[in-house]
């Protein structure tokens, strides 16, 4: 499988996941994301994690985000 299959298959995963399946597959890979995000600029880097974590728990954030990768699904 080429790194490419494996982005289609990643994007297709999280672009279909609900909102349970979306936390799960974000608990798995956070340690990784601040790890990664400590090698340059951490101060930045955490404030924006910081962000997104809540992002991924506010529910109009959700319903905006669904409707836009609905408007591009077809794409």
């Amino acid at each position: 499988m080429t790194t490419a299959d494996k982005r289609e298959k990643l994007h297709n995963l999280i672009d279909n996941a609900d909102d349970e399946q979306l936390m799960a597959m974000y608990k798995k890979i956070e340690v990784y994301l601040l790890e990664k995000s400590n090698d340059t600029e951490s101060s930045t880097k955490m404030d924006k994690m910081e962000v997104m974590k809540q992002a991924a728990n506010d529910p109009l954030f959700l319903a905006d985000m669904k409707e836009v990768m609905d408007d591009f699904g077809a794409i």
